[in-house]
């Protein structure tokens, strides 16, 4: 299992604190200064939390305080290396979330990576005006009564793609039967048979497609299924019936 910043979080044996960094010289260009404060926190970062995988390290707009991302999580470093501070990052003037708007630029980003062939599209009746992403189980109840929303949606306007991602991970019913869906010869059969409770026949995929959805998942964030990843970004856990999912695709796409 990957190191995230949780497991990251659990205080280590004693250890010797970080030295004090050199002292900058007054004539050393700005960008050089970044450019040593960043590797102070790398540094510090691979001594106290080692193994835990830095997707990207950047200075953020509060001076002094560096961005991590480490699978999908969001943490921020003091330049000297000392402290993680694990919470959002509040804009106060322009009364805007930075870390969550981060968060849903980077589930945008990931979606878009994602192969046909891990995907269940429904198209939107008529103009497409919306599209959205929803994480589902065949074996979830409330994945089914989101499912049952499915025409509303898509009469709406609203483009509607599912991954399949088994809520209880591998080796769990959902797992197997999320295979045989995806990888029957007509999947959207599949998922009808599954969700209505029905077995289905087609043998379970030969690759690892289920995996990758789950590890997809955990980046994206998801606490449970169904997660619906909206046009914005904004993830949306959970059942909503579809008058309350087109509000909350309204109001978050500005």
């Amino acid at each position: 299992m990957p190191m995230t910043l949780l497991h990251s979080l659990t205080p280590p044996p004693r250890h010797r604190l970080l030295g004090s960094a050199l002292a900058l010289s007054l004539a050393a260009p700005f960008a050089g200064a970044m450019a040593d404060d960043k590797q102070i926190v790398t540094d510090a970062l691979q001594q106290h939390m080692p193994g835990i995988p830095i997707d990207s390290l950047e200075e953020s707009p509060a001076k002094g305080i560096y961005e991590l991302v480490s699978n999908g999580q969001i943490a921020y470093v003091t330049a000297d290396g000392k402290y993680l501070i694990a919470g959002d990052l509040i804009d106060i003037e322009n009364r805007r979330n930075l870390t969550q708007t981060k968060q849903d630029q980077q589930r945008l980003g990931m979606l878009e990576g994602i192969a046909d062939d891990r995907k269940l599209v429904y198209p939107a009746e008529g103009e497409k005006k919306h599209a959205i992403t929803i994480l589902t189980d065949p074996t979830c109840p409330f994945c089914n009564k989101l499912h049952k929303e499915l025409p509303a949606l898509r009469e709406a306007g609203v483009e509607v793609t599912y991954i399949l991602t088994p809520r209880q991970g591998a080796g769990s019913k959902g797992f197997d039967l999320s295979s045989r869906v995806q990888c029957a010869d007509e999947p959207k059969k599949a998922l009808e048979l599954a969700m209505a409770g029905k077995s289905v026949s087609s043998e379970a995929c030969k690759n690892d497609m289920i995996k990758q959805n789950m590890d997809l998942s955990g980046r994206l964030g998801m606490s449970g299924t169904p997660y619906t990843i909206l046009p914005s970004g904004t993830a949306l856990p959970g059942y909503r019936p579809a008058e309350v999912m087109l509000e909350a695709i309204r109001s978050t796409s500005g």
